[in-house]
């Protein structure tokens, strides 16, 4: 989707710095979605569990607590950042036509059957938690 963007914004050098507002805020989104993704990873490898997204039925804890309570998957949320970080770098309006269909397809193809998984694999507590916590970003409910 990256490169998708690229070629949207007419293949420009990225050594081209943005303006002083894109330039900042596309600092200010990256150093957020980095933060997120490396806490994600974080509590999973401190919980001992897996983070291979292929394989969620190795999943041995269900991991709720941090940055789990404001999203069931922080580290999605992270990759679309970097998508929205891109954006703003490239500059051009066209550039955010591959964010939504990376969201589409990534929760067709990869949450949705996580889900599932996680689903069959932890029962009632997954339950729990999917009500509670939003697949994406917001509040505890």
């Amino acid at each position: 989707m990256a490169a998708a963007q690229w070629l949207l914004a007419g293949c420009p050098d990225y050594r081209r710095r943005p303006g002083p507002a894109r330039f900042l805020f596309a600092g200010v989104v990256g150093t957020f979605s980095a933060a997120v993704g490396i806490a994600a990873v974080q509590q999973f490898v401190a919980s001992g569990t897996t983070v291979h997204p292929g394989s969620p039925e190795h999943a041995s804890v269900l991991v709720t607590d941090r940055i789990y309570q404001y999203t069931r998957n922080p580290m999605y949320l992270a990759l679309t950042g970097a998508l929205v970080t891109n954006s703003a770098w490239l500059g051009s309006v066209r550039t955010v036509l591959p964010i939504p269909a990376f969201t589409a397809i990534l929760t067709a193809f990869q949450i949705l059957p996580e889900e599932r998984a996680l689903q069959e694999r932890f029962g009632s507590p997954y339950q729990d938690y999917r009500r509670q916590v939003p697949r994406w970003l917001g509040r505890r409910r």
